[in-house]
């Protein structure tokens, strides 16, 4: 169901009724972009660096669709009946909220290639606003009935209140409807609400009047009209409800998005880090600064907790070889693609394979639009990849529950509906792409990497060149080594990078082989990745690196404690840290098997 300005309000009752009998919802999100153009993930950011890469495309791109899939079980047909919704939204600009956005041209072109329709988001996309930005206005309004009075002290002034005072009571006396004043600026015609305010609680005992704002080709103009008191008292209550109103409408979504807040079920989505930094900082807030504090934001906004159907398909390697994205899980375990591997999986994993089934799924009637042999031309919709989302997480669960069974439990047919306690210890744990990061935790604390042999190389000249640096390390130690230049760590004096070194190798012999492969230059400096890291967080980076700058050459910081040079023009092997006898060649390099682990991009 589509749901554009037009029918949102009409469509909210039936959006609430979805979320309150629903099982679970799944969310997805289409953007005008992701990455700004000076962010870039490296394999070895920490948990929190990757939070402010996400967290910064989330704040400065805008959303575009929105899609929302509730999956409702009917207990009679024994099946989920998922009533889908497909949002156009747009930030509306509206009293005072004006969004800035950025646009990545191949986001904008991967949406025109999909057939999206930009006129129909900009004209006619339900606007939104973050809550804190409605209820700031809802505060602002609310003070408007207290105003802080305006002392007139400028002679210019005082003839302008004169002017008014005169005007009024000129038009009070006359038989004219209304009064409308001239028009004047912001200061000023908050001189005229106080002045008017003060002449109405004057004449009481008169036939009285209200104010009202008036735009015209001059601009905002104040316009009495006659009332009595009560008429006046009524018109000035109407107005304040048609202001808080319109501050509600101009949020639009972000209604739908508390109702999913507060329905309190668990929600569903595909790679989610994106699609939850953009929702929180659309219609929730401005992100906070530090990943502990923003995880705290996403456990107030999903009580019921938060699952992604990524990290769930990531587990299971056996079934999905050939991949993980959304279209390879849904078509796999949903369409069947991947009937023959599910078998192999449940037969490896159950001693009656046979017996389980994935639960039925149909679309609630007069949510059809993505049912029949074109609905896989939605694919990239919001709303489409909502319900490919949610289904594909029946699915899942169903094979969580099959690992999870014991010898003589029921098995799951399906009739059955899928029980979430199956995957409730991969609740808020979200896919973390191109990392030795198993997760991000929403929940709990994050897993840590082993990054013992990652260490900091500081001090380079500043014209480094990084990828022979890498071949000269994976020459040394026969394995491939990972070089990441360190570009924030940059100067005119020197430059830094981390060296990813084999798991396998012996600390030592990895430094000294580090050491033979740096020591023209003639500062470089190793740092441990555990002293790397802990000053990072507090804030002394800068000064831990500016002593190495600074020696010369004199130690490896943290792992020797003689000079470079002494090192590459000692007899040491570079494999395993033993002398060499005079006169005999270096052992030859064994061929160990890299134990840096493979990247795909996510």
């Amino acid at each position: 169901m589509d749901i554009t300005r037009a029918n949102f309000q009409d469509s909210l009752p039936i959006i609430q009724q979805a979320l309150q009998d629903c099982h679970f919802f799944a969310l997805d999100c289409e953007m005008t972009g992701l990455d700004l153009q000076d962010t870039k993930q490296e394999y070895l950011d920490e948990i929190e660096e990757r939070y402010h890469q996400t967290a910064s495309g989330g704040s400065q791109f805008s959303l575009t669709q929105f899609g929302l899939s509730a999956f409702v079980w009917s207990e009679t047909e024994h099946k989920y009946r998922p009533r889908t919704f497909n949002f156009y939204v747009f930030p509306r600009p509206t009293n005072g909220y004006d969004r800035r956005f950025l646009s990545q041209a191949g986001s904008l072109e991967f949406l025109a290639g999909q057939g999206f329709d930009f006129n129909k988001w900009i004209y006619h996309g339900v606007p939104f606003m973050p809550a804190e930005w409605r209820d700031k206005q809802l505060g602002s309004l609310n003070k408007a009935q207290d105003r802080r009075e305006i002392t007139i002290q400028r002679a210019d002034d005082k003839a302008f209140v004169k002017s008014l005072q005169d005007q009024v009571q000129k038009w009070t006396q006359s038989q004219e409807q209304t009064l409308l004043l001239e028009p004047s600026n912001a200061y000023r015609r908050a001189i005229q609400y106080q002045q008017l305010e003060k002449l109405q609680k004057a004449d009481r005992g008169n036939q009285g009047f209200y104010v009202q704002r008036v735009s015209g080709s001059l601009g905002v103009q104040l316009q009495l009209v006659r009332a009595t008191p009560e008429e006046a008292k009524q018109h000035e209550e109407e107005e304040r409800q048609a202001r808080l109103q319109a501050i509600h409408d101009a949020a639009g979504f972000t209604a739908v998005f508390e109702m999913m807040r507060d329905s309190n079920k668990p929600a569903v989505g595909h790679n989610l880090s994106f699609d939850l930094t953009f929702c929180l900082s659309s219609f929730a807030q401005s992100l906070p600064p530090s990943w502990p504090a923003y995880k705290q934001l996403v456990q107030r906004w999903f009580p019921a907790g938060v699952w992604d159907t990524k990290h769930l398909a990531r587990q299971l390697q056996a079934i999905f070889e050939g991949g993980t994205s959304l279209g390879d899980v849904y078509q796999g375990l949903v369409e069947g693609g991947l009937d023959q591997a599910v078998a192999e999986f449940l037969a490896d994993q159950t001693n009656e394979p046979g017996k389980w089934a994935f639960p039925g799924i149909s679309h609630a009637d007069g949510y059809e639009a993505y049912q029949g042999p074109e609905a896989s031309s939605h694919a990239h919709e919001a709303g489409y990849d909502a319900y490919m989302t949610g289904a594909a997480f029946a699915c899942l669960v169903r094979l969580y529950e099959a690992v999870g069974s014991k010898p003589g439990q029921t098995h799951s047919k399906a009739s059955q509906q899928p029980s979430l306690e199956a995957v409730q210890h991969l609740m808020g744990r979200l896919n973390i792409g191109r990392s030795d990061i198993s997760y991000g935790a929403l929940w709990g604390e994050d897993p840590q990497p082993d990054r013992s042999h990652v260490m900091l190389a500081a001090g380079l000249q500043p014209d480094t060149r990084f990828k022979p640096l890498a071949e000269q390390l994976s020459k040394h130690l026969g394995v491939r080594v990972r070089v990441t230049p360190l570009w924030q760590l940059t100067t005119s004096q020197s430059s830094s990078a981390l060296l990813e070194l084999p798991v396998e190798d012996l600390p030592d012999s990895a430094r000294l082989a580090a050491a033979l492969v740096i020591c023209r230059q003639p500062h470089a400096q190793l740092v441990t990745w555990a002293d790397y890291s802990s000053a990072k967080k507090d804030g002394t980076l800068q000064t831990l690196l500016q002593p190495l700058q600074q020696t010369g050459g004199a130690s490896l910081a943290g792992a020797l404690k003689r000079p470079i040079e002494a090192v590459a023009n000692s007899g040491v092997s570079a494999l395993t840290g033993q002398a060499i006898p005079a006169g005999q060649a270096p052992p030859a390099k064994k061929k160990l098997k890299s134990m840096v682990p493979s990247c795909r991009m996510m």
